[in-house]
């Protein structure tokens, strides 16, 4: 008997990647808006969650182990929960690393709305290209499947 059952469900494995995705970019983008200061004593670190600067501030190295093990756990939490949960989960850190990457866009760059804007487009595409399926995918010899993981 298998304790866990990952997901079979093609848009919870198609989405849990753009995920990743708004997860990564929200690091890299955190990383590049810190002061020149930083890299040499990471205490200098500039970030409103306190979660984040913690990590931020014990240096690069903890800071990428920290953001890997949470996109592991992210990754692996969303394939494993049942289909409607992990959705929820799924869109919960979308969204949330949408925001902090879009603040750095807009008050650190000094991009304005037109920052949030341009990366909401973006990542807009990105979900309707991967969740709504294109013609070839929903022909009379593939069937589209709306069968909930169980």
């Amino acid at each position: 008997m298998r304790f866990f059952k990952f997901t079979t469900n093609r848009i919870v494995k198609r989405l849990r990647w753009v995920m990743v995705g708004a997860i990564l970019f929200d690091d890299f983008i955190t990383l590049l808006g810190q002061p020149n200061t930083y890299w040499q004593h990471p205490k200098t670190a500039v970030e409103i969650n306190q979660g984040i600067y913690h990590s931020l501030s014990q240096g690069l190295p903890f800071y990428l182990f920290y953001s890997l093990v949470i996109v592991f756990l992210a990754f692996l939490f969303v394939s494993i929960l049942p289909r409607r949960i992990g959705l929820i989960a799924i869109f919960t850190a979308i969204l949330n690393h949408y925001f902090g990457a879009s603040t750095w866009l807009c008050y650190h760059w000094n991009f304005g709305p037109r920052g949030a804007f341009i990366y909401g487009i973006i990542l807009s595409v990105i979900l309707v290209l991967l969740v709504f399926p294109t013609a070839s995918e929903t022909s009379p010899e593939k069937p589209l499947s709306h069968e909930p993981d169980a």
